[in-house]
């Protein structure tokens, strides 16, 4: 984009002061419980490319935050989603993804059938039932939508995926990412509470010490500009390039667009490509962290296999950077019984943990 006001970009960046966050904000059993029904649960999250339903009547079992939930592509193309449990006697539905060439899923205990949208349709020996139960009988439901070419679960929304997304839609829609394909996925779990891990990935300050050798000849993290799109917020992130771009540069073109879809989920965005991860709580001492590698059309003047052997190299890139990220994490961890760790302190250059914590707390009251 032309003609791009620098100075009133600018003007939008924030600066948070310096502030305090007490320790047992991390490891507390009692608020990670009120973290999973008051953040997580209401919340719309990406949790798998809609790649993996790419037929009709394919489905994915879902396993986070202690649910289980059956997503399927049903024959007209949209999506249903519902929790993976039998309402006969609680059995677990499908134990893993796959494609169901009937359209009747059979619970393996005692056959009780569902559809693809998690009605029941058959009930063996029907007549022995209480018949007012099995009238309209179905696994629960889960709000389920699809943007970006991922598919998005609520698992107690209180509003649609556009209005939880807020004005992060429009920033991240500015990238076009319908039209870009996941290529590369991995997984991490670490021995660190959740809020540490999205504390990590939510601050610059860290590139020049444990990515001294990946990163910090890249990217300028003084040069950050941070913005709240409450619940969520985003960074402009400069990276060092042979040329420096015209002042007048639209910032989406030259640096990186960081951007957390709270309370889990980041998107690190280039104009033709993306890493994304989502950060799962296990317990309130362990996480799992899936990623993922987004990958845009051949730009202009470039071969397809000029553009593939880059993305290789850049996935390499990110999957070592993020295990650097992953051993600090983990030394985190062990450490929050410690008499030494009373609190946090985070400066100016850490003013996102600001913001993300007090939006957490604003949450929890």
């Amino acid at each position: 984009m032309t003609g791009f006001d620098r100075e009133e970009w600018e003007k939008r960046s924030l600066h948070e002061p310096p502030s305090l966050l007490d320790a047992a904000v991390y490891a507390d059993p009692d608020r990670y419980r009120r973290e999973l029904d008051r953040v997580f649960f209401p919340a719309w999250m990406p949790v798998f490319p809609s790649s993996d339903l790419r037929d009709a009547r394919d489905y994915v079992v879902w396993e986070q935050l202690g649910q289980s939930v059956v997503i399927t592509r049903r024959d007209d193309g949209t999506l249903s989603a519902f929790h993976n449990v039998c309402q006969h006697r609680g059995a677990r539905l499908v134990r893993e993804s796959g494609h169901c060439w009937s359209g009747t899923i059979r619970c393996p205990w005692h056959g009780f059938g569902y559809d693809l949208s998690g009605c029941v349709v058959n009930v063996p020996l029907r007549q022995s039932f209480d018949e007012h139960e099995l009238d309209g009988l179905r696994a629960p439901g889960v709000a389920v939508d699809e943007r970006w070419g991922f598919v998005w679960l609520s698992l107690r929304p209180d509003r649609s995926l556009a209005d939880y997304l807020g004005p992060l839609h429009d920033e991240l829609g500015w990238y076009g990412l319908d039209r870009f394909e996941t290529r590369y996925r991995v997984q991490w779990r670490m021995g660190a509470n959740w809020k540490t891990v999205v504390d990590a990935f939510n601050e610059t300050w860290h590139v020049p010490f444990t990515h001294k050798d990946t990163l910090s000849s890249i990217v300028q993290w003084r040069d950050a500009h941070l913005r709240d799109l409450s619940p969520h917020s985003m960074m402009t992130i400069p990276i060092r390039r042979k040329a420096e771009p015209p002042p007048d540069a639209d910032p989406r073109t030259t640096d990186i667009g960081h951007f957390l879809c709270f309370p889990n989920t980041i998107f690190s965005c280039f104009a033709t490509h993306l890493q994304m991860w989502s950060v799962w709580p296990v317990s309130p001492r362990e996480t799992v962290m899936a990623a993922w590698g987004i990958v845009g059309p051949t730009p202009a003047g470039m071969s397809d296999d000029d553009w593939a052997d880059r993305n290789e190299r850049d996935w390499e890139h990110f999957a070592e950077v993020a295990r650097q990220d992953a051993e600090v994490l983990d030394d985190a961890g062990r450490v929050y019984d410690s008499l030494g760790f009373r609190r946090n302190m985070f400066n100016t250059a850490e003013g996102r943990l600001t913001i993300f914590h007090r939006t957490l707390e604003e949450h929890l009251r």
